[in-house]
This record gives C-alpha cells, structure tokens and sequence, in this order.
C-alpha cells in the first residue's frame, strides 16, 4: 500500500510540474481592449492597465501584444469590436466601462474577460456575485466614496442647504452613485435637487434649468459628464459660478474644485495585475472576486476654484498639503 502511494503521489507530482512548465513556457500573450468612450477617465484605466502588464510580462521574460479599440460611446460598436477581437481568439479581453462589459459578456463564455471602471458588476449581471463571479469574467469597480464627496462638499459650503446632482440618466453605474447621494444627503441633512440628461448638448439647458438656491453640484462618475467635463466649467463659470465636486480626479481636474475620488491610472495597474494572474500565474477567473481601489485620492483644484470666484476653506487646502 505504501509503496502504491508513493507512485501516485510522483505521478501527481509529474502532472504538475508538467502543467506549471507548460504554462511558463509561453512566452507571446494577446489581449484584445474594448474601451467605450474617449475621455480622462476610461483613457487613464487604459494606459495603466496596458502599462503595468507590460512590465509584469517584461520581468518574466515574456511578450504582449494589444489590440485596442475604442467604441466612440456605442453600444452596437462595442459588440462589434467584441465580435472581431473573439474572432483573432485574444488569450483575454479587458473590458473598460459597463456597456464594453455587456457586450463582451454577449459573444464569450470561454475566454477569460476583466472589466474595468464598472461601479457594480452584480447589479448589472455581469457576474453572479461580486465576491464570487461565478462567470468567465471578473475585474475592478469605480465604485467611489460618496459618502465622503458629500460630506466634503459641507465642508467645502458649511453653510449649504441644498445641492444638485446631475448624471447621464442612461448610465445604471450613475443611478447607484445617485441613490448613494441621497442616503448622505439625508443623514447630513441636504436637500437634493436631480437633474438628468441624456445628451451633451442637454448641458447648457441643465444648468440653466438649476434652482436658485442650489450651493454646489455634485457629479458622479459618469461617462458622458465625464466626456463633457470641459463644457460643464466654461458654462458654470460664465453663469452660475457655483462649486462643483466630482466622483473621480480627472474629471475634478477639468471642472470641480475638490473631490475624494478614485485614480483611474492605478484602477487599471490594479487590473493588469489581476491579468497576469490568470494569464501567467493560471488562477481561474471565475472564482477571483470583483476588487476595489484601497487608495482614495484626496485632491484640490485652485484654479478651477478661482475661476468661479470660490474660496477653497484653508483647513481643506492644509489637507491637501498633507497628504
């Protein structure tokens, strides 16, 4: 008996070693991109991710290759971009924002799919569960800490009373961050007036449609309020000049005067790494919880602020300074 084990166990041994050395031996990986939009956000989780794998791949002695696509804001151009990278059969797809996501999701139940600048994967299907995806896809949520926007934006306004949001009404990852704001609103005793759109040519009417007695605007991440960040400050600062704080750095560095948000560059390097574990390392994607950002980024904006006439509160600026 003792001697029937032993020759087992060598021969699970063997199978093993033979596993780990095939899968070392590759050395040449493909990964297909379908990013939705162009803009600071989605631009930045890109460049991160296809940075950071790059030097991971490096480091081991192996190569990547990227086919990267851009939607141009399409749902039906994102499935047919899907469509086409399936086709070259890419070892991964990344795909960057929720409809990129959905539509990769639609043609592929075999090669492995990381998603990225998603808020929650759960809440639109993409996996069973965020902490067990179940499915051929996992990845990293934008998720950003609202709470803590909020309850900036009483710091940045002690004495505001009432806000407004205003969020592409067509984007699910908007309505949560929404929904969020209420609940903080509540609790620090804000009124919240929404405005929705569903088009940058709606913005100019938006703003001119805001109470008059709205302190300062929040926005969440958004993909289409993102794409237009410019546009919202040239219109806020030529009109209503009030203090704007937003879901995520690259869009506060465009139009807000100060945010806790999420870093779209490390999101992405977060994301590669993930990549590499299936890729090399062979973990199986469908048990890989869905990850989130551990560093918040806390960020100023004086000169956005001083071209509305806003006075940042020193103690916020000190804070900056600090971190």
């Amino acid at each position: 008996m003792k001697k029937i084990i032993t020759i087992l166990v060598a021969i699970l041994f063997s199978m093993s070693f033979m596993m780990t050395t095939a899968c070392s031996e590759k050395t040449d990986y493909t990964v297909g991109i379908v990013q939705l939009v162009e803009h600071s956000a989605l631009d930045a989780a890109n460049k991160g991710f296809r940075e950071e794998l790059t030097k991971l791949m490096e480091e081991e002695g192996k190569t990547i290759k990227f086919h990267n696509k851009t939607a141009s804001g399409d749902q039906a151009t994102c499935t047919t971009i899907a469509n086409v990278l399936v086709s070259k059969k890419v070892d991964l797809l990344l795909a960057i924002a929720t409809p990129a996501a959905q539509a990769i999701a639609a043609v592929t139940e075999t090669i492995p799919v990381l998603f990225t600048a998603v808020t929650d994967a759960e809440d639109v299907g993409l996996v069973k569960s965020n902490e067990n995806p179940t499915y051929n896809l996992s990845g990293t949520s934008d998720l950003n800490p609202v709470d803590q926007q909020i309850e900036l934006i009483k710091e940045l306004v002690p004495e505001a009373k009432k806000i407004a949001v205003i969020y592409n009404t067509a984007e699910r990852n908007s309505e949560i961050q929404v929904e969020l704001a209420k609940t903080a609103c509540t609790r620090l005793g804000l009124e919240l007036e929404e405005e929705g759109l569903v088009d940058i040519s709606d913005i100019q009417t938006t703003f001119s449609l805001l109470d008059s007695d709205i302190d300062a605007i929040y926005i969440p991440t958004d993909n289409l309020m993102a794409k237009a960040a410019i546009t919202v400050h040239n219109i806020n600062k030529d009109d209503k000049k009030i203090p704007i704080v937003c879901g995520e750095i690259g869009m506060n560095d465009l139009c807000g005067v100060a945010t806790y948000g999420i870093d779209y560059y490390i999101l992405g390097q977060q994301t590669a790494r993930m990549a590499f574990d299936v890729l090399v390392n062979g973990k199986d994607i469908s048990t890989m919880p869905v990850e989130y950002q551990e560093k918040i980024v806390f960020s100023v904006n004086t000169l956005i602020a001083s071209e509305i006439g806003f006075t940042i509160p020193q103690e916020i600026l000190d804070r900056a300074k600090e971190e």
